[in-house]
């Protein structure tokens, strides 16, 4: 989930700073290691098959060594850039602190602005008119305090984008799973309301929909305490999403998952319609898109026989056919969106 203010308050630059340090240290040794193994030679006396091994090994060996060296520099790199993008998150928050506390007002860890001052007497007519003044100046300032923070808040979600996204693959399970948006893109899901948020999605729904040749499928927001992080309903004719997901930009990947089950249910459907033998078959659409008959023959064995993780356990459930094929399809589309891309969308389903 998202930092919250709480977090952000917390958040020091020095030590990503030291862990970068760190990184190059054994980087830099990695790559003298490297070095001395390129040097050194195949005994001569080595001939044949023992040779040919030998010279394999080591050129196993030094590609290994490369990809550690590679991924260590991904990360040192992230590390120095979040080091500064953290030391202004910390001037900013130390302001946006300074300037709420000057102004008598109180903020919260959860990112709310509470006015703590004492509201001065208005007597008379006029001092109703003055009352509505001090209120509408007081809430303008707090506004002006709570869009900072968001300011701040979306800042830091563009900087543990960088740092999950420097991650090589193999050493987290959910970033190579669910993959990690773009800096950009994180931060500005967090400075968007939850009105742009809900028309983003609306927006990809529809045209994901029309895409694949189905009607639009109904939106279901289902509360926090669902278990689940969205579902694919009646055939795809239903999306569910939960609420909790709302404000993470992860939800891209759980819609986009969620529409590639739609997908699925219509190319078995057209796969397996009934057609004149002078009508174009609707299948050409899907393999326009991509999908093979092959695909979506064993899409279908997979949904004639689908393993419930409840009931058949979770492995059986992650392993099948249709959920690799759809969670492959979210992480592609989070790491994919852009800034321009979903800024667009966002806008056209508010219209």
């Amino acid at each position: 989930m998202p930092a919250t203010f709480g977090d952000v308050r917390l958040w020091r630059a020095a030590p990503l700073g030291t862990a970068g340090d760190g990184l190059k240290s054994d980087a830099d040794g990695l790559e003298r290691c490297r070095d001395t193994l390129v040097a050194q030679a195949v005994p001569e006396s080595w001939t044949g098959f023992a040779r040919f091994m030998a010279e394999g090994r080591r050129r196993l060996l030094v590609a290994r060594i490369e990809a550690h060296v590679e991924g260590k520099r991904a990360v040192q790199r992230a590390l120095y850039t979040a080091e500064s993008e953290v030391a202004a998150i910390e001037r900013l928050v130390a302001d946006v602190e300074a300037t709420a506390r000057s102004q008598e007002f109180a903020l919260g860890d959860d990112g709310s602005v509470t006015d703590v001052s004492d509201p001065p007497t208005f007597d008379g007519i006029d001092g109703v008119v003055e009352a509505v003044q001090w209120t509408v100046r007081r809430t303008a300032l707090a506004q002006a305090l709570a869009d900072d923070i968001t300011t701040i808040l979306g800042k830091a979600a563009a900087v543990d984008a960088l740092l999950s996204g420097s991650i090589p693959s193999g050493h987290v399970d959910a970033v190579d799973e669910r993959g990690v948006p773009s800096p950009e893109v994180a931060e500005q899901w967090a400075t968007m309301t939850d009105d742009e948020r809900r028309a983003f999605i609306e927006e990809y729904i529809e045209e994901y929909a029309e895409m694949i040749g189905i009607d639009t499928p109904a939106l279901v927001w289902e509360p926090e305490s669902w278990g689940p992080n969205g579902q694919a309903r009646d055939g795809g004719a239903t999306i569910a999403l939960n609420e909790r997901l709302l404000d993470d930009p992860q939800i891209i990947n759980t819609l986009a998952h969620e529409m590639r089950h739609a997908h699925q249910f219509e190319a078995i459907d057209d796969l397996d319609g009934f057609r004149w033998p002078w009508q174009d078959d609707p299948f050409d659409h899907h393999e326009d898109l991509g999908v093979t008959e092959d695909q979506a023959e064993t899409w279908r064995d997979n949904f004639d026989d689908y393993q419930d993780a409840d009931a058949d356990g979770f492995e059986a459930y992650y392993e099948q056919p249709v959920e690799v094929d759809a969670r492959e399809e979210g992480r592609e589309v989070l790491e994919d969106m852009t800034a321009e891309e979903l800024e667009r969308l966002a806008e056209e389903g508010a219209r």
